[in-house]
């Protein structure tokens, strides 16, 4: 056993059922427009698939959006598998993290935290 308590195999089949899960939402979700993806030749980008695919329909939780509105979103990508684009719509429809490509050196980050801290002094005295 590790010496953080957790086996390395549990560990690792967890991970293993999360990616299972994840790739099963997305083709849940991209239905058949899944499939064509999975049929069209790589590499390629974002502009070819919606002038093939736009019309396609992703049967979102709350709402149908076209897969050409999601790729519109991604201006200027290039995919080079089926894989790919299925991450990067999934990414885009559910908003999750782009990783480094996001992060902003720039913003004042120290500011936001003496913000926070001031708003949260102020609250405390009330």
């Amino acid at each position: 056993m590790a010496e953080d308590g957790h086996d390395t195999e549990d560990v690792l089949d967890s991970a293993r059922k999360r990616q299972h899960e994840r790739a099963e939402t997305i083709e849940d979700m991209l239905g058949g427009a899944g499939r064509m993806l999975g049929e069209h030749k790589y590499p390629t980008t974002s502009e070819e698939l919606a002038a093939e695919y736009g019309d396609q329909r992703l049967d979102l939780a709350n709402e149908t959006e076209s897969l050409g509105s999601v790729l519109d979103r991604l201006v200027d990508e290039r995919f080079e598998s089926a894989e790919e684009v299925r991450e990067a719509v999934y990414n885009e429809v559910t908003g999750e993290a782009g990783g480094m490509a996001e992060y902003n050196d720039e913003r004042a980050l120290d500011e936001i935290d003496d913000a926070v801290s001031n708003e949260e002094s102020n609250t405390n005295w009330q």
